[in-house]
């Protein structure tokens, strides 16, 4: 099982398109824990079922909270770790009657709307140059960071389930 994480591990950072220093901060989560990883081969030799069950089932937990972890930690603009954050804006009277037609007539809610606005909004203000650069290139970076993350939580997945759990 060494060899095949590592295997996992290095294709991974060979064949992603995303850069370098952004992979590495992204694996860094599954490198913490290659000790526990590489353990869990020793005890699939000599371990019980339950045990072997037991160790994946504390690992899963560990690696899963280390990329929450580092996913949390790219929103360093608020306190706020949800995954979506709940916004209020007061809009004058004839805009919120326009919204409301326009969910009404197409069977949505309110918000919905609202969201779809907000998002063509600032997708035509990001075209045009009005936000900031700077925020900008901080938003492009979160993103590739969370692709990142999602890309290791697959290959660690995916290493998981053929490889670990073949052992039993």
């Amino acid at each position: 099982m060494e060899r095949s994480w590592g295997k996992v591990r290095d294709e991974w950072l060979d064949k992603t398109s995303l850069e370098e220093e952004i992979s590495l901060w992204a694996i860094e989560c599954l490198n913490k824990n290659e000790k526990a990883i590489y353990s869990l081969e020793e005890i699939s030799k000599e371990g019980s079922s339950n045990q072997i069950e037991e160790k994946i089932k504390e690992l899963r937990k560990t690696i899963r909270s280390e990329i929450l972890e580092k996913e949390n930690s790219l929103d360093d603009l608020s306190l706020n770790t949800a995954n979506s954050s709940k916004l209020q804006v007061s809009v004058p009277a004839s805009l919120n009657y326009l919204m409301k037609a326009w969910a009404a007539a197409e069977g949505r809610d309110l918000s919905s709307v609202a969201l779809q606005c907000l998002e063509i909004g600032l997708r035509a203000m990001k075209s045009k140059g009005s936000i900031p650069s700077a925020a900008i290139e901080r938003y492009n970076v979160a993103c590739q960071r969370r692709i990142a993350l999602a890309e290791v939580n697959n290959i660690w997945d995916k290493h998981e389930s053929i490889s670990i759990k073949n052992t039993i």
